[in-house]
């Protein structure tokens, strides 16, 4: 099937079978219209339709048949498919068609009322009631009689089978409009589908007419037909030739734009229907010749640029003023014109500008994965929006890369501190086995305290940058538990009283009247603790004093550790919590320069914060967790505490 509608006769098949279900549709459509203005055909039965509709013409013609007998211009001649004849008021017949001398039923009969005494002007009256007759007035009487079987096509015939049609369709012409509506859609698409197919091949094998551009195609096809109807219009005299006319016309029509349908059909197919008209190439060229003055423009800087559309505009301007100087109305006609195409080119480049911007917020918020639309931009905002993106993706790759040495530096300090660690322990076990069996001579004793102190020094380091380097990635195991913060610091003082004062330090302690009770580790918090303390009996100036406080601060238990530095702080206090960071700029002193940056990774990982400030020579750490509420009972004392 599909094959044989693709060939000759196939589509032959689908272009008539379309027109006649089109002209059956126009058909029923204006008859279905016809038919609900004309209720009377639902409630009257045909005759008296019939007589109704045929009273009408015949009525109208026997007031101009009436008025030329009057005027003593008496016709003979039948009207068409009538014979007439034309009685006084006495009933004597003063004048009657050829045809009418056998006649004995006149089926139509109309009186008109005359005015003979009125020398003015002529009037005559249609009498639709006898009760319409006035004094003066002559009255006539003007008869009609059908001849059998209407042979003639004039008004009336077609008046008589329209009348017939109606009556016998007037409910089946709605059923009949809607299926040659369906049919018409079905046989125009299936005609669009073939067109430019061939049965033997899937490739587009378009007609001849192909190549004409389809724009100049059109507009020969409604010329012409305009040219025809004028043609056709000027040469009918009748009313039949006027229907048949229309009817012929309304088929040409259809056979036009179906041919038209078809061609535009092949023509989208191959994508083509824009590109090959006439209207098409020039809008190519017109927009080839703005790319290269854009391309010009491009050349320019955006000043230039800004200042000769300015400056394009306001010519525009004055050529229109100059033009309609003394014509207000069309001044302000092209004022309107020139603000509606100057707004959406406005309201355009704003709304690019706020993509750029929006996109430069993000980037400066730190959202370098945000990616600027350039679509639709001018060119030098596009190139703007693009350099965006580049920066984003620039900003994102460094940080990348950033992290990514983070992350393999840190896992070097791991697996190194972990191979050096086990070589390191038998190190330091023979050093100590050796410092026993060696004899008491001195060079070969202070040898052996030496290896055994360097070795320990050696193991320490290597311990804290394993810790170091699990606190900073989270791998330590934290058992947070309720502790009272007065316990660290009565245990730090404790520990470290005896030590300070060897060192010329005076360790001075401040705690609170209440008990604030935190949620921290035991084992890291004390690890802090002695880091912090152990920072300050190496770095503290002999002679002065080392102060540690615990004070309550906006719900916060706040540990402070303060004491003047030995040597001058010319780091900021952020680089001090850096690896490797050491308080002496001479590395004179034992230390690694791990233990604030340990401590401040262990203090995130218990939910607190540590922090270092200097002024001068005086150091200070500030040390906050939040305070927890706990509810004691006597009787069950809490589980897990710290001590």
């Amino acid at each position: 099937m599909k094959r044989f509608f693709r060939t000759i006769g196939g589509k032959l098949s689908l272009f008539v079978c379309c027109i006649a279900c089109l002209c059956l549709l126009a058909g029923s459509a204006a008859l279905g219209v016809f038919l609900l203005e004309e209720p009377q055909f639902y409630t009257a039965s045909e005759a008296e339709i019939y007589t109704d509709y045929l009273s009408r013409p015949l009525r109208g013609y026997g007031y101009s048949l009436l008025a030329d007998i009057l005027h003593q211009h008496a016709p003979e001649a039948d009207w068409g498919n009538a014979v007439w004849q034309v009685q006084d008021a006495s009933g004597t017949v003063i004048c009657r068609s050829r045809s009418a001398g056998g006649v004995q039923d006149w089926g139509f009969r109309f009186d008109y009322g005359y005015f003979p005494s009125n020398e003015e002007r002529f009037e005559l009256r249609y009498l639709w009631t006898s009760e319409e007759r006035e004094q003066g007035m002559e009255v006539y009487t003007v008869s009609f009689a059908l001849k059998e079987g209407l042979p003639m096509l004039d008004e009336l015939a077609l008046t008589a089978r329209l009348v017939h049609v109606g009556w016998t369709l007037r409910y089946a012409v709605f059923f009949i409009a809607f299926l040659a509506l369906g049919l018409s859609i079905a046989s125009f698409v299936g005609l669009m589908c073939v067109s430019a197919r061939r049965p033997d091949t899937e490739e587009l094998r378009p007609g001849a007419l192909y190549r004409v551009p389809f724009d100049l195609m059109l507009a020969l096809c409604v010329i012409g037909f305009l040219l025809l109807c004028l043609l056709l219009d000027g040469a009918t005299s009748s009313e039949a030739a006027t229907l048949a006319a229309i009817g012929l016309m309304g088929l040409l029509g259809a056979n036009l734009v179906l041919g038209l349908s078809m061609s535009a059909a092949g023509r989208i197919k191959g994508h083509t229907l824009v590109k090959n008209t006439v209207i098409g190439f020039c809008l190519r060229k017109l927009w080839q010749l703005l790319r290269a003055l854009g391309g010009l423009l491009g050349k320019l800087p955006l000043v230039w640029r800004t200042a000769l559309v300015f400056a394009g505009i306001s010519l525009i301007e004055g050529i229109a003023i100059l033009l309609c100087w003394y014509e207000t109305d069309n001044l302000a006609v092209l004022w309107v014109v020139e603000k509606l195409f100057l707004f959406p080119a406005v309201l355009t480049l704003a709304l690019q500008l706020r993509r750029l911007q929006k996109g430069g917020e993000a980037l400066a918020a730190g959202d370098l994965g945000y990616v600027t639309e350039t679509g639709g931009m001018v060119p030098a905002l596009r190139r703007h929006g693009e350099n965006l993106n580049r920066i984003g993706e620039g900003m994102s790759a460094a940080v990348e890369q950033r992290l990514r040495s983070e992350r393999m530096k840190t896992e070097l300090i791991t697996n190194v501190s972990h191979d050096l660690k086990t070589p390191l322990t038998s190190v330091v076990n023979y050093a100590e086995l050796v410092g026993r069996e060696a004899p008491t001579e001195g060079k070969l004793r202070e040898y052996a305290d030496v290896l055994l102190r360097q070795a320990e020094r050696l193991k320490r380091l290597i311990e804290d940058l394993v810790e170091a380097s699990k606190a900073s990635t989270g791998n330590l195991e934290v058992e947070l538990a309720p502790c009272d913060a007065g316990v660290f610091l009565t245990q730090a003082a404790g520990e470290y009283q005896e030590r300070l004062a060897a060192a010329g330090l005076t360790l001075v302690t401040k705690t609170p009247e209440k008990e604030l009770r935190i949620l921290a580790d035991g084992r890291r918090m004390w690890r802090i603790f002695d880091n912090l303390m152990g920072n300050a009996l190496k770095y503290a100036l002999p002679g002065t004093r080392v102060y540690l406080s615990l004070e309550e601060q906006d719900g916060e238990a706040v540990f402070t550790f303060k004491n003047t530095s030995r040597e001058p702080l010319d780091l900021p206090a952020s680089e001090l919590m850096e690896r490797f960071v050491r308080g002496d700029a001479a590395r004179s002193t034992e230390g690694s320069g791990l233990g604030l940056s340990i401590a401040g990774s262990l203090a995130e990982l218990q939910g607190g914060t540590l922090r270092l400030f200097t002024d001068g020579d005086l150091f200070k750490a500030m040390l906050r967790f939040p305070i927890v509420l706990i509810r004691r009972d006597a009787s069950h004392p809490p589980k897990g505490e710290c001590s």
